[in-house]
């Protein structure tokens, strides 16, 4: 490696993009939308802030996803229970739950949660001698009401089925006409729904006294749920995916199948620059040039964030994994039409499959797309919510990284020049 050789290439870079004005003004938009994003939030919502209510987006209360887990340790209770919340629930609620059916000893074991998510824990403990059913309601920190979809759901619907279930028994046990009342149109609340268990109790002892059908109901909240997802971070953050996305997997296809057409890449490898030098003034002219307008536009919107190890590891993740999939289209395409297109391509049906394995509940395909762990790992540095299964998904994202780098130079050194 000849260091003149490699700082005239990256100075030939340099100058191509000073010329390149288009590249400028969508370089300056996005500092622009940083600068805005953080001059309209004078509150500091979504920037690590604690008001989630106000920094939560729209999507279900602020929890994208609420997990359902449950044991079968009491199958003639739990299952008929969960067979019924699964048939009663709404379809603007399907996509966003999902039910878990844990082992005993993992159920009680901590849980870590991301951005946006939340659960609920239903379980038959026998206690004295007697069963018990306890849901337990995890949600956000501070965000009680982000949970309020999911439980005005959860409340009736586990109510009408402890009332299925008594029924059944009690006529089982020689009761033709149960006296059960039913649920009223507004037991909404958490003492409604308290007061509402209690009265079905009382009915099935007065049906059947002395017999052990329907356990006392439990009910507990407590704020151990992942923070509400914050939109101004999310927003912050598809800016800096789109800062390193723009310059590695546009600009570099497009811009290289321009040498190629007009020749100068053919010039490039009769001149003494080994092909090694060329495609190493270009892995390091993008991701810089990327990443510095990431910073940038980070720093805008949370200057404390610049002093984290965990963004800049994932924003050199970020630019590297961008990289080997930019430089992979840039050899693959012909023309520059074609390096635009496989771009868009390319983006829109990753996109497509993460959507479709996000609703139907397939995580093992998103695990192998490095935009599946990108977001999560941005978006967790820029709201200051770093836990381990960030760490996870850096690594993950790491992996993914080089991959797509040694691939993009295996195929530069076989093709990029034809």
């Amino acid at each position: 490696m000849r260091l003149h050789i490699l700082r005239a290439l990256v100075g030939k870079e340099l100058r191509r993009h000073i010329a390149n004005r288009g590249g400028i003004a969508l370089g300056l938009l996005l500092v622009v939308a940083a600068l805005l994003l953080s001059v309209f939030n004078p509150a500091g919502l979504g920037a690590g802030g604690s008001s989630a209510d106000e920094g939560g987006t729209g999507l279900v209360g602020g929890v994208h996803h609420c997990f359902l887990y449950y044991t079968g340790e009491d199958g003639e209770l739990i299952s008929p229970l969960l067979d019924h919340l699964e048939q009663t629930l709404p379809s603007e609620l399907a996509p966003h739950v999902r039910f878990r059916n844990l082992a005993p000893d993992r159920i009680q074991s901590g849980l870590e949660y991301s951005p946006g998510t939340a659960s609920i824990r239903i379980t038959a403990p026998v206690v004295d001698g007697s069963r018990r059913l306890r849901v337990e309601i995890f949600h956000p920190p501070g965000a009680v009401a982000a949970m309020a979809p999911y439980e005005a759901w959860l409340w009736r619907e586990l109510r009408d089925g402890l009332q299925l279930i008594a029924e059944r028994k009690l006529q089982s046990l020689g009761v033709r006409k149960p006296a059960i009342r039913t649920t009223g149109a507004d037991d909404d609340d958490l003492w409604a729904v308290r007061d509402s268990f209690a009265r079905l109790q009382q009915d099935v002892e007065e049906a059947k006294p002395g017999a052990d059908i329907v356990p006392a109901v439990e009910i507990d909240r407590r704020g151990l749920g992942g923070q509400v997802l914050e939109l101004r971070s999310a927003i912050a953050t598809a800016l800096v995916v789109f800062a390193l996305y723009f310059s590695c997997v546009y600009l570099l296809p497009t811009l290289n199948c321009e040498e190629r057409e007009r020749g100068v890449l053919l010039a490039q490898a009769l001149s003494p620059a080994s092909p090694f030098e060329i495609l190493l003034a270009k892995f390091l002219f993008y991701p810089v040039m990327g990443g510095a307008l990431a910073a940038v536009i980070a720093g805008i919107y949370k200057p404390a964030v610049l002093s984290t190890l965990f963004f800049w590891m994932g924003l050199f993740t970020v630019a590297g994994g961008f990289l080997g999939i930019g430089m992979t289209i840039a050899t693959l395409a012909k023309t520059q039409r074609a390096a635009f297109m496989g771009a868009m391509c390319y983006l829109l049906s990753v996109s497509m499959i993460l959507i479709i394995a996000s609703t139907n509940g397939i995580p093992v395909i998103s695990n192998f797309a490095l935009e599946y762990h990108v977001p999560r790992v941005l978006h967790a540095a820029l709201s200051g919510s770093v836990q381990s299964d960030h760490w996870l998904h850096l690594l993950a994202a790491m992996g993914l990284a080089a991959i797509w780098l040694t691939v993009a130079g295996w195929l530069f050194r076989r093709r990029g020049w034809q």
